[in-house]
């Protein structure tokens, strides 16, 4: 019996694989939340030491918080412990306290192993072990990448107990046999989620399989991928377990705000929101890529501020210098990538821009963790632009978290936006009832100036009719007088040979008349003579001389005789 089935052409079965199936998806479950922690309301209670407590106090720590609440006393009992709380909760004092205290001073050899993501990071780690350990005399060593070998080395010489670098620069020390781990007993991988992300997963592997198994291993992480969760329980020996927040929770304590801007609007709303804050606020402004923030402190330099630029294209010594600027205070803000989203704590960091929008929900709880720590508030701003609109939404949505929209910074001092055209329209065409007295008073003005225009008008073209009639009459007067007072050239021409002859024969012509007339009476100087006319083209504007016109010799600068300029041929400063 054959099969109908409606279509023209020939249906084709799907053919079954030959070979077996891959292996299933293994299904890894998550770790789930701890509701009520311990109520525990001092670290006095934890048998961590006189010197551990004097350093904790010098820290002014008081009440330990919730994710130190629940680990301290496990890692103090020796139990791996793989943690998961939220950024900015305290996750480095709640393995270096009782690892320090648990260290033995007198042993010269690597006791403690801490593995961070990032330099910055292991920094910061670094500083605060090496306040934990110095009332118990414990030497501490950092390698990172980065840094000149020698000087690391020499620490790991002189004995230190407790090595805190990257993965990188401990595997290379490693194959070098400057570091080894035959009696470690700890290893922290702090932000191990970062470590997968970034790729240092096989190095880790490598990593742990030189320590010794009886070694205790803890994992602290804001956020655990399945991949790196899988590698936490393998790594381990009966774990336990604990998180604070369940998913990707942001800190309580950050307001979280957002902008719809243009892409080429975000700089100067940058800069405005730089410009109007307070003088005590610091920025941290995160970019997606290198060339991002490279970008954007290009478009910054002609703003009048103290802004610093950090990521993973610095050498190390310049990312020490900027970290130490920022810690201290001296940049009002700091343009970094996500290198800086994980684990640095600088506490007086009040506002986070994200200057585009993160990846996902776990990169925007990391960056806007930077602020609103150790129980302090703090503000977080995302521009979100046209295109990003629809990742934003899913942030928040998996962020669990609301935002409050704001509107752009406007310029220091600008007049308040302009109304639409309607509504500009309406108002011209109604004017309100206090200003209609005013503005009939204005017509009423304008009126009466532009009579008072039209009279002057015909005053002026009245005045200037009688000087032209008198003008003409002045020439007509002068033409009489030029032709009676004085004869034509022909008749003098005529009178020449007569003149001759009178002259040569001793005849004198007709004598004048004596000066009788008293001096009143006489004509002044001038007035008896004949008015000549000036008919004389008159003489038009003076014509300037043309520069560069053939034949015209340039003009020399005395200050500059040899035409190089008076700083000398600048094109040799760039040679």
């Amino acid at each position: 019996m054959t099969q109908k089935h409606s279509g023209g052409g020939h249906r084709r079965r799907r053919s079954k694989p030959e070979g077996p199936r891959g292996p299933r998806k293994e299904h890894v479950s998550e770790l789930h939340p701890v509701e009520e922690p311990p109520d525990i309301q001092t670290f006095a209670e934890w048998p961590l030491g006189p010197d551990i407590q004097r350093a904790i106090a010098a820290m002014d720590i008081v009440k330990p918080t919730p994710i130190q609440a629940l680990t301290i006393g496990p890692v103090l009992e020796g139990r791996d412990v793989i943690a998961k709380a939220q950024t900015g909760t305290g996750k480095t004092l709640a393995f270096g306290a009782p690892m320090m205290s648990k260290i033995d001073a007198a042993r010269a050899t690597v006791l403690g192993l801490v593995l961070c993501p990032t330099r910055e990071l292991a920094q910061q780690v670094h500083g605060v072990l090496a306040t934990l350990a110095l009332p118990r005399g414990v030497r501490t060593a950092l390698t990172v990448g980065g840094d000149p070998l020698h000087p690391q080395i020499a620490q790991l010489q002189a004995g230190a107990q407790v090595v805190v670098g990257t993965p990188g620069r401990v595997l290379d020390l490693y194959q070098q046999r400057f570091l080894s781990f035959p009696w470690t007993e700890f290893v922290v991988l702090d932000e191990a989620d970062k470590m997968f992300e970034i790729g240092f997963i096989d190095d880790i592997r490598k990593i742990l399989s030189f320590t010794p198994e009886e070694r205790q291993t803890l994992l602290f992480s804001a956020t655990f991928p399945t991949e790196v969760l899988k590698l936490a329980r393998e790594s381990t020996r009966d774990p336990l377990e604990v998180a604070t927040a369940a998913g990707t929770v942001t800190v309580d304590t950050v307001e979280q705000r957002f902008m719809q801007l243009d892409g080429e609007d975000r700089p100067m709303a940058l800069v405005r929101l730089l410009e109007q804050s307070h003088p005590k606020d610091v920025f941290l402004v995160f970019c997606g890529r290198r060339t991002e923030v490279d970008r954007l402190m290009r478009s910054l330099e002609r703003a009048n501020l103290a802004i610093k630029a950090l990521h993973g294209g610095y050498d190390q010594a310049a990312r020490f210098r900027v970290m130490s600027a920022f810690r201290t205070g001296e940049v009002k803000a700091l343009i970094a990538t996500d290198v800086a989203s994980r684990g640095l704590d600088v506490q007086h960091v009040t506002h986070v821009i994200n200057f585009d929008v993160p990846r996902d929900a776990e990169d925007y709880a990391h960056r806007i963790g930077r602020t609103g720590r150790a129980g302090r508030s703090g503000i977080s701003i995302t521009f979100v632009t046209p295109r990003d609109g629809r990742r934003w939404r899913e942030i928040l949505a998996g962020a669990k978290s609301t935002a409050t929209e704001l509107e752009a910074p406007r310029r220091t001092g600008s007049r308040p936006a302009r109304p639409a055209r309607a509504e500009r329209a309406q108002s011209a065409a109604q004017p309100p009832r206090t200003e209609r007295k005013e503005h009939g008073e204005r017509e009423e003005r304008r009126e009466r100036g532009g009579r008072g225009r039209h009279r002057e008008g015909a005053t002026q073209a009245e005045g200037s009719q009688r000087g032209r009639r008198s003008s003409g009459a002045e020439r007509k007067q002068g033409g009489e007088r030029k032709h009676g007072g004085r004869p034509a050239r022909g008749e003098q021409r005529r009178q020449e040979p007569e003149r001759a002859a009178r002259e040569g024969s001793g005849e004198r012509g007709p004598a004048a008349p004596a000066e009788t007339a008293p001096e009143s009476q006489r004509p002044a100087p001038g007035e008896g003579r004949p008015h000549v006319e000036d008919r004389s083209p008159a003489p038009g504007p003076r014509r300037r001389r043309r520069r560069g016109r053939p034949g015209a010799r340039p003009a020399v600068d005395r200050h500059d005789p040899d035409g190089l300029g008076r700083w000398g041929n600048r094109a040799e400063d760039f040679d």
